[in-house]
């Protein structure tokens, strides 16, 4: 957009209100109220003329697609170096990938997300194993401190 703004106002670096009417396709007096009221970031006025830079005008117009965000952390247990490990490589392989697809290279792209998939699984695993020893161990310790039931405790079975 900023090649085809230069080539048709050659030796501008601003553009009048009534030129960026043109450009948006707006009347003159609604372009001078969107100035006016800052909807059109980084306009000037000059000498009591509106302006707008043509770099802000290509932008305006097309504005920059932003970068994709990264995906959430996956939750990990177990030490702290081994987990800041663990998320800083998911996090690696996840950015790569992106930059990967973006740069049309699918097969890398699909090997990384794979890599960084099966990282957070084998975390997710290890996680919920400890989780459940956890849970038996606690278990167990109740069973413990349980008193075992004498012959007068048992109800009547009631044959």
């Amino acid at each position: 957009m900023i090649d085809l703004l230069i080539l048709q106002y050659p030796g501008k670096t601003h553009l009048t209100a009534e030129e960026t009417a043109k450009v948006l396709n707006q009347n003159p007096y609604t372009v001078r109220e969107r100035m006016r009221n800052g909807e059109l970031p980084k306009a000037t006025k000059n000498n009591g003329i509106w302006e707008i830079s043509i770099p802000d005008l290509a932008e305006i117009r097309e504005p920059t697609k932003k970068a994709p965000q990264i995906p959430a952390a996956p939750v990990v247990v177990g030490g702290a170096r081994r987990r800041k490990a663990v998320v800083m490589n998911f996090r690696r392989d996840r950015f790569w990938a992106q930059v990967a697809r973006a740069l049309g290279d699918v097969e890398t792209a699909d090997a990384l997300d794979r890599r960084a998939q099966a990282e957070y699984d084998e975390q997710v695993r290890l996680y919920l194993l400890e989780r459940a020893v956890r849970y038996r161990a606690g278990l167990r310790k109740i069973a413990g401190q349980a008193r075992p039931l004498e012959s007068s405790d048992e109800e009547p079975s009631g044959l």
